[in-house]
């Protein structure tokens, strides 16, 4: 099967099997291994301070959670709205710091955002977290790792932060419950990134029902979505996909990304890049599930994402309706 193809559409039939499937999968999660029955989404947020020979020093603030090796997606503002860069790798954690490894691929540049998720059940409660994140820096200090201490301050009031809110976190409900935030935000200054936020959650909405399209997006945009799905939806996106049946192994029809991407840039040419990802995702994702009314589907889509402004553009609208009845004449 071409896993580009966007023409297998899933049947009333096939989302009961899934609905069952779901049900099963998050119970047994929550009774095993996460204690809850929700896995409310905290976001880490970021930003590069600076960036040496490749390697970014990145200002985390009150996020102590990240450990060697894992990973964090990169995220640049330009002008009004957001381009992502890429994932780089975890090299070294301090206190309120981290330091990345060098990429071949990804270069970031200082005041880039920096994302991460957690689940509620991945966080240990304060004073546990500030028991065992003391523990890690007198290791670091006596093995002579270079920890410093000018921070300490900045430190001591970030614990004190993180313990203050894993009792709201805990209570709170909603696919996201929660921030752990650098100083670099400032006070309120995460409002400045909720077009960036809305877009991300419509992409992680769309893939947690089964959606296969986000490589439509592009290609930064399915990197770094990959760190900031988390791993409830990564696993209802794979139970909402279709069950291994000989009636569901013939081969998909239709258009692919390539020919979506190929006929919104031949239309829409003098557009933003990053406005041309979005409109060849919504229209991939549109062909894969229909809907009884496409415009006001746009309409409520781009309004989740970081250029609510094209729900009120109707040379855009005109060109999409042309866009979606040519690639749909070739179903």
């Amino acid at each position: 099967m071409n896993p580009q193809s966007l023409g297998l559409l899933r049947s009333p039939h096939h989302l009961a099997i899934c609905a069952v499937l779901l049900t099963s999968s998050v119970r047994v999660h929550a009774e095993t291994e996460i204690g809850i029955e929700r896995s409310g989404l905290i976001y880490g947020l970021g930003h590069v301070e600076r960036v040496s020979r490749g390697s970014a020093l990145i200002d985390l603030g009150d996020v102590h959670t990240l450990k060697v090796d894992e990973t964090v997606a990169v995220i640049r503002p330009v002008d009004n709205y957001y381009v992502p860069v890429g994932v780089l790798r975890i090299e070294q954690t301090y206190p309120t710091t981290c330091r990345t490894r060098r990429s071949n691929v990804v270069r970031p540049l200082p005041g880039d955002i920096v994302m991460f998720t957690r689940e509620f059940w991945q966080l240990k409660t304060g004073p546990r977290f500030r028991n065992e994140y003391l523990k890690q820096q007198v290791i670091k200090t006596s093995a002579n790792q270079g920890y410093s201490t000018f921070r300490r301050s900045d430190t001591a009031a970030a614990l004190m932060k993180y313990e203050l809110n894993h009792p709201k976190w805990e209570r709170a409900d909603g696919n996201v419950i929660g921030y752990l935030e650098a100083a670099s935000f400032g006070e309120g200054g995460r409002k400045f990134i909720m077009g960036l936020l809305r877009q991300i959650g419509m992409f992680r909405e769309h893939h947690r029902v089964g959606g296969r399209t986000l490589s439509a997006a592009g290609e930064k945009w399915a990197s770094v979505m990959s760190v900031l799905m988390g791993p409830t939806v990564t696993a209802q996106h794979e139970a909402a996909q279709p069950v291994s049946d000989d009636e569901l192994l013939e081969e998909d029809f239709g258009p692919t990304v390539r020919d979506v991407r190929r006929v919104v840039r031949k239309r829409l040419f003098a557009r933003l890049d990053e406005e041309l990802d979005l409109i060849t995702y919504l229209v991939a994702t549109l062909l894969e599930d229909p809907v009884g009314n496409e415009h006001l589907w746009f309409i409520q889509q781009f309004g989740q994402s970081q250029f609510p402004d094209l729900a009120r553009d109707d040379a855009v609208f005109e060109q999409i309706r042309v866009i979606v009845r040519d690639l749909q004449n070739d179903l």
